[in-house]
């Protein structure tokens, strides 16, 4: 059996979902496999990885040096999606990327990686990570209002909307939070204080609405019907018959600006890297346009 060590596209929760069929594909080929995660919500959701052999830290990684030891008994050998031209060479969704890639989308860049990797990786539908889903959710919308950048946040009043419509037809709706402080309003808040919290809070969801978020990624690889609400180019959208996408306005040239200022896709060592959240310089207007009916009728396409 050989080792191999996977780091994902990059260091969010979302960018470790996606890169997941590239991970379940070494598995299923019966590598020994471990995780190269880049951020501690990587290393969490690990243990959520069926027949993962273990995690690493990125940080603490030497790939020369761990394949050099694994080497003395048996073959090893490291793959880091983020050393590949797909990523290095272009912003995802940015207009050169569109140019050069017309119509490609995640599973698509994914899928095209594993090749180049020699992956055998499976993108016609996701595989769930372990969950322990919470039965009490089962006939829940969970919303997922927070992400981590406030670029991609849909107006508090889109969302009591689209939360009074579906109350008026008996739906309970809930806003997956970290504690019980969280939620909106009328909006009640379902605690998910940790990464494994969210993946069995999701998992048990009648369904989910999200902005483009790691949680939402999560929800989409549970097979959850789930609707993001994003930005155009809807990069990240995995096209399952589960998902849908509702798209706000083309951004402003302003945030297209500061998007291509904020663009890090030509490193492809992230250690030392100081991430900090892109802020929208119109305060992520593009979103606004996204009205509460046209979420309802992507989430009737769905449920």
């Amino acid at each position: 059996m050989s080792t191999v060590y996977v780091a994902p596209v990059s260091f969010g929760l979302g960018d470790l979902v996606v890169s997941l069929p590239a991970v379940q594909g070494l598995i299923r080929q019966g590598d020994a496999t471990w995780l190269v995660a880049r951020s501690a919500v990587q290393a969490a959701i690990a243990e959520r990885i069926d027949g993962l052999s273990g995690c690493v830290d990125a940080d603490a990684f030497d790939a020369f040096d761990t394949i050099a030891a694994d080497g003395m008994d048996g073959e090893a050998r490291f793959v880091d999606l983020r050393d590949h031209p797909l990523q290095r060479d272009h912003w995802w969704g940015s207009a050169p990327f569109e140019q050069a890639y017309p119509g490609l989308r995640i599973n698509d860049i994914v899928g095209r990686m594993c090749a180049d990797f020699a992956i055998s990786a499976d993108l016609a539908s996701p595989i769930p990570l372990t969950s322990f889903p919470r039965p009490e959710l089962t006939s829940s919308v969970v919303f997922v209002m927070d992400t981590d950048g406030p670029a991609k946040r849909w107006p508090d009043r889109r969302w009591l909307a689209l939360a009074g419509a579906l109350g008026a037809v008996g739906i309970e709706v809930r806003a997956l939070a970290r504690d019980e402080s969280g939620g909106m309003g009328s909006i009640a808040p379902v605690a998910a204080p940790t990464p494994g919290d969210v993946v069995d809070v999701l998992t048990a969801a009648r369904a989910v609405v999200g902005v483009d978020s790691g949680p939402t990624h999560v929800a989409v690889q549970q097979g959850t019907p789930t609707v993001t609400i994003c930005r155009p180019g809807n990069i990240y959208l995995r096209p399952w018959p589960h998902t849908r996408a509702v798209i706000g306005d083309p951004c402003d040239p302003a945030c297209v600006a500061s998007e291509e200022d904020y663009a890090y896709n030509d490193r492809v060592d992230l250690r030392g890297f100081e991430w900090q959240p892109r802020r929208c310089p119109v305060d992520g207007r593009c979103l606004d346009a996204v009205h509460a009916d046209a979420v309802l009728q992507a989430l009737g396409e769905i449920v």
